[in-house]
């Protein structure tokens, strides 16, 4: 199993699924997302069952008007859309 994290940039509107040992690498390098809001945390056996989880958990339809207040997690440091969750989705501190 391998853990995957997606991530929303607000520089440039995108959103990426990664393996947790790339996202630890960019942040070393350098290579990291300029604005990142962190969406949620996937542990799956493959990229392609990863990516059929984060399309359930992405509900896109309502996407678009979860977007306008982000927190940022007293606990863990990490920004998230307080509207798409009632904790924080990176360590569940409750806000």
């Amino acid at each position: 199993m391998e853990i995957f994290e997606a991530w929303y940039d607000e520089s440039d509107n995108s959103v990426a699924l990664t393996p947790l040992s790339q996202i630890n690498r960019m942040k070393v390098i350098g290579a990291w997302l300029e604005k990142p809001v962190f969406l949620h945390r996937i542990e799956a056996d493959s990229l392609e069952a990863a990516c059929e989880l984060h399309q359930e958990k992405m509900d896109w339809d309502n996407f678009g008007v979860q977007m306008d207040l982000i927190a940022t997690c007293p606990q863990c440091g990490v920004r998230y859309f307080a509207r798409r969750s009632t904790s924080c989705p990176s360590c569940e501190a409750a806000y």
